[in-house]
């Protein structure tokens, strides 16, 4: 029986789903989305900082497209090709708003930020779990590759819509932000469906183990990153009603 004519249990396919923070993890959650909407907030204040938060939001847009069209695409059986390529399509939408939106704020969009440290570390690792865990899982790399996109876009997904939460409805980036959270949560399901059609019913343990890990990589980099954010926000938003 082939791999894609197995189905994946209920027990399994709950791996899937951002588990529910709970004790430290709980308090540590609540604390980076505080001191992350107090960044955002800060951000806003200046247009040096909505320039930032655009570049940060194209840089990963960039990152995603670079990875599709090198590790995902090249891998990808026939069937999952247009999956890719659709996704691929979406990553290259993004770039363009990102850019057309630096554009109206001043910026032409051209100078583009590369990962910074925590991003090329987090990145690293999750490389390094992607390698450990290929060889428990029929289709190699491509399991953990798409492990690590289900993480990536959740994560994406909690990010734009705690900025949708923070900006509202009325602000000028609202369009934009919503539209391509619309995307990335269209993106999450992609990954579900796609996991639970490669992976067969006896490696479902090994998947969990690796979600767990990649979980715990991005959660290690929360509370570094969020007060990153927040200084950029104190050094760029400067004091209310400052230059923009």
């Amino acid at each position: 029986m082939s791999v894609f004519d197995h189905s994946a249990s209920a027990a399994d396919v709950n791996c899937l789903s951002t588990p529910k923070a709970q004790g430290l993890g709980a308090v540590q959650a609540r604390l980076v989305d505080r001191i992350k909407r107090a960044a955002l907030l800060r951000l806003h204040r200046t247009l040096r900082g909505e320039r930032l938060l655009l570049r940060m939001y194209l840089a990963g847009e960039d990152a995603t497209e670079r990875t599709l069209l090198e590790e995902l695409l090249p891998q990808s059986p026939p069937w999952l090709e247009r999956q890719v390529e659709q996704h691929l399509a979406d990553e290259r939408r993004h770039v363009t708003l990102f850019v057309e939106a630096l554009r109206r704020v001043g910026d032409d969009g051209t100078t583009r930020l590369e990962p910074d440290w925590l991003s090329r570390r987090k990145i690293l690792r999750w490389q390094r779990l992607a390698h450990r865990y290929a060889a428990h899982f029929e289709h190699g790399l491509l399991v953990p590759a798409y492990a690590t996109g289900l993480c990536a876009e959740q994560m994406a997904e909690r990010v734009l819509s705690r900025h949708c939460a923070v900006i509202g409805t009325e602000h000028g980036l609202y369009p934009l932000l919503s539209r391509v959270l619309a995307d990335e949560k269209a993106h999450v399901r992609l990954c579900e469906n796609t996991l639970r059609r490669i992976v067969a019913p006896h490696e479902w343990a090994h998947l969990e183990l690796l979600l767990k890990d990649i979980r715990t990589v991005e959660s290690s980099f929360g509370v570094t990153g969020a007060l990153a954010m927040y200084v950029a926000g104190s050094v760029l938003g400067g004091v209310r009603g400052g230059t923009r």
